[in-house]
């Protein structure tokens, strides 16, 4: 078994629109003269009903990316082992051999990132090109598309960090257009974001095209363009967090804006409250995917031993519900007792951003931003909320950035416990180290891994043209 990443590469994907598998799997069909290359003489046989399956595929794509970003990043977070029962690769891909171009994991968030992105590209093309669709109409369609080609970027420079990531996209799908440096990157992607909500201003009342559930049915009307705007700067919030953790010195500020700008909410103690948000939705119906990082999807995700050793843990009505004790299985030397069952069934939705992300990215952005007991009354919200009446806590009261670090990342890795969030916290905040102290990894050679590398295919087809090698390809510079 291969994760379908390591196969692919860019470049390929890059050349190829890939409707046929996202629109598969999203349930729906699209002819297209040419796939490669959709024209108005081809695709816009039938405009509106030609773009607006296209939008629904790239939906769906990001849908189907969702179950292997959490597993890749668990693994590196130190949240779980997949201990796949017949390969160990995928213990020791992203444990041990991280810095290995062909390793398993390595290029995750890279080839299937950039096809949806190049999916969303072309239907863009269509969208500015034909006459069917009102200017409304157009805005709305753009304003989805570039949110969704924001969240893909913000994966993939998620992954990369220091290596940095490819922004630009061009007409000719075999480019080799450059690596810019993490902070290029969420510029960028801030200022898509910032672009996407200008086109969902000035798009009326509804969507043309369908939203499924996930946008409606948690609390969040996010399938109208003035819902949807209100998702789109949550993770405008998001991206501007995590880049002010990075340097940014207006990036706080600005997140507090966002934040104005969606349906955070004071937590009141119900799951309502808490899991408000935007999810993806899966289906048992034919042609649809399942969630394969829920309890039933998979029998082989297991906890991390280093969940289970945070003090206090085992009172914490996070641990308690989001993990399960099962009997012990020991793969390439490590064990595990528990299982994620965050994601109870293969049906599960899995959240893109809910309320209990909005405050935690809130209390970040105060803090750093001078407001420290608003910051603390938030943090101290999330811990009592969600964490029930014995919540672990390392700082009550926070007095000091390290110390409000220290809570901050406790409170996110429980609340946000297999979403795909804690190894980038770590790594923004310069703490990997205290992910890599497990005996038993130290004992199998493990180590933290600061990046996941590029693909070799993408190190090859830079050098076959003659491109500076980025960071992790063979000849360019090392990973720290």
């Amino acid at each position: 078994m291969r994760h379908f990443e390591r196969i692919s590469t860019m470049r390929r994907t890059l050349a190829s629109l890939a409707m046929a598998g996202s629109l598969a799997l999203a349930g729906c069909n699209i002819d297209l003269t040419n796939p490669n290359n959709p024209t108005p003489g081809g695709a816009l046989s039938n405009p509106r009903a030609a773009t607006s399956r296209m939008i629904v595929g790239v939906v769906a794509t990001y849908r189907d990316n969702q179950a292997v970003r959490i597993r890749a990043f668990g693994s590196y977070g130190r949240e779980s082992y997949f201990m796949f029962i017949t390969d160990g690769r995928f213990i020791t891909g992203p444990y041990r051999d991280w810095k290995q171009n062909n390793a398993f994991e390595s290029g995750t968030q890279w080839g299937a990132r950039y096809g949806n992105y190049r999916n969303a590209f072309e239907a863009m093309k269509i969208i500015d090109a034909t006459t069917a669709l009102t200017d409304a109409e157009k805005s709305g369609a753009k304003g989805v598309l570039k949110t969704f080609i924001a969240l893909d970027m913000l994966h993939v420079i998620e992954a990369r960090g220091a290596i940095g990531a490819v922004v630009d996209m061009t007409d000719d799908a075999n480019a080799i257009n450059p690596v810019v440096s993490e902070d290029s990157a969420y510029s960028w992607i801030s200022a898509k974001l910032d672009e996407a909500n200008t086109d969902l201003a000035a798009a009326g009342a509804t969507f043309y095209f369908p939203m499924n559930s996930g946008f409606s049915a948690f609390g969040v009307a996010a399938n109208t363009p003035a819902g949807f705007a209100q998702f789109n700067r949550a993770i405008a919030a998001r991206v501007l967090v995590k880049h002010g953790s990075l340097g940014c010195a207006t990036c706080y500020a600005a997140a507090l804006t966002a934040l104005g700008g969606t349906w955070i909410a004071t937590l009141d103690g119900t799951a309502a409250n808490r899991d408000a948000g935007v999810y993806s939705i899966f289906s048992t119906a034919a042609g649809d995917a399942l969630n394969t990082v829920s309890f039933t999807g998979t029998s082989d995700l297991f906890t991390h031993p280093l969940i289970d050793s945070i003090p206090g843990v085992s009172g914490d009505a996070r641990f308690t519900r989001k993990t399960t004790a099962v009997p012990p299985r020991t793969e390439v030397g490590v064990t595990s007792g528990r299982r994620p069952n965050v994601y109870a069934t293969n049906v599960s939705p899995i959240p893109i951003i809910r309320n209990e992300e909005l405050i935690l990215l809130r209390a970040e952005a105060e803090w750093f931003t001078g407001a420290t007991a608003a910051a603390n009354t938030d943090l101290a919200s999330v811990r009592t909320t969600s964490g029930g009446a014995t919540p672990v806590v390392a700082f009550a009261a926070p007095a000091t950035n390290d110390q409000f670090t220290t809570e901050l990342l406790l409170q996110r890795g429980l609340s946000l416990l297999e979403e795909g969030q804690r190894w980038v916290d770590y790594r923004r905040f310069g703490r990997l180290a205290q992910l890599g102290t497990l005996p038993q990894d130290v004992a199998g050679g493990f180590t933290v891994a600061t990046a996941s590398v590029l693909p070799n295919q993408e190190c090859d087809a830079r050098s076959r043209v003659g491109a500076t090698a980025p960071m992790s390809c063979p000849s360019g510079p090392a990973v720290p």
